[in-house]
């Protein structure tokens, strides 16, 4: 009787005490997002020693989905483009798959901007989704709600990283024409990219900007023609600042393949001086895909030869939309096995990038556990 007895004058005094405004207990932590983890650089040494060449070297791949469904899952990050996302079922039966044949977490990557813009335009959050040039006249709040929200819905499917949102800084010319660019002035670009990765970061997702260092008001589709920027390196780095200002809520920046003529020969992805100024944020720098055969004519080169030089110029992924596997493409694995086992300069330059990587991966919690 006295046990119940105290029993209730214990319920009955936390009642009163609730009742008086007294603090309840503090629930568990949540895990903190990317943005506020810091790597673990022991694991990510622990499991940057343990990996072999061609372990390292699939790192730094970012590929469309491989053709075979049953084989090890040995690149990097698997990309989501054209019809991949259309049946969300197969695609998260996809991830789902991919993520169990890979001994290190992948990278799902997918662009989803805005507007026409939108790879996920199946799921059914998503279908209105703004385009970047709507949502800058929108408060920041509102910004990152949709950043947000295409987490989340990323999140749900399965896919970790976002290649988005455009940073390029274009009053007028073909960022400012289809409406990707948020705006011409710089401001209101650092303002609005940075609310939606914020909001990206938030829902559990990396983002990576783009087109670093910056479109600017160039008219050329770098894609189908060569585009060319006369600008001297502080203009460069003037329109490189829209990026600067997101820092801690970009894991990386996506180069464009735009010819910044004071800087380099080459396309912006194949100009170590470019790569090294992505890097000086701690951000990875992914290229823009190297499968598209005007790149290689751009240098008067072999294809082989856009991957080699995208490896030598210090980019940690090197995006292709061709299946790593697939009997018609490039063999990305042997072109730069071979290369990091011909020089020993070559090797470290891996193991840089692997670890830029591997410490992005942690900072996802992608590694936890490991």
């Amino acid at each position: 009787m006295r046990a119940v007895l105290r029993s209730s004058l214990i319920f009955l005094t936390l009642v009163l005490s609730n009742a008086a405004g007294a603090t309840p207990p503090t629930p568990a932590a949540k895990p903190k997002g990317f943005h506020a983890r810091v790597p673990d650089e022991a694991r990510v040494e622990r499991i940057l020693q343990s990996l072999s060449p061609r372990e390292k070297v699939g790192q730094l791949l970012l590929a469309y989905p491989q053709v075979g469904k049953e084989n090890p899952v040995e690149v990097g990050g698997v990309l989501f483009v054209g019809g991949t996302l259309r049946k969300l079922d197969a695609a998260k039966e996809r991830i789902r798959s991919s993520r169990e044949r890979a001994r290190i977490p992948p990278f799902f990557a997918v662009d989803i901007e805005g507007g026409g813009f939108n790879r996920l335009k199946a799921h059914p959050s998503l279908k209105e989704l703004p385009l970047a040039r709507d949502m800058a006249t929108m408060e920041d709040a509102e910004v990152e709600a949709w950043g947000v929200r295409v987490g989340k819905a990323m999140r749900e499917v399965g896919l970790n990283m976002n290649l988005a949102p455009v940073f390029d800084v274009s009053p007028k010319g073909h960022m400012f024409r289809n409406g990707r660019a948020f705006s011409g002035d710089p401001e209101v670009v650092k303002q609005k990219a940075t609310a939606f990765a914020r909001g990206l970061a938030k829902a559990g997702v990396v983002s990576i900007g783009k087109h670093f260092p910056g479109y600017g008001d160039l008219d050329a589709d770098s894609d189908h023609e060569q585009a060319v920027a006369d600008w001297d390196e502080e203009r460069v780095r003037l329109e490189a600042a829209a990026f600067r200002a997101a820092d801690r809520y970009l894991g990386g920046v996506m180069l464009s393949n735009i010819v910044y003529a004071k800087l380099g020969p080459g396309p912006a992805i194949l100009e170590p001086a470019l790569v090294s100024m992505a890097h000086e944020n701690g951000w990875i720098s992914v290229t823009d895909d190297v499968a598209i055969r005007a790149l290689a004519e751009r240098i008067g080169a072999e294809r082989e030869e856009v991957v080699r030089r995208a490896f030598l110029a210090g980019n940690d992924l090197i995006l292709t939309t061709e299946p790593p596997d697939w009997s018609g493409g490039l063999d990305y694995f042997g072109i730069l096995t071979k290369m990091a086992e011909s020089d020993p300069k070559m090797a470290e330059q891996l193991d840089a990038a692997v670890r830029r990587v591997l410490r992005i991966k942690d900072r996802m919690g992608l590694l936890d556990g490991m």
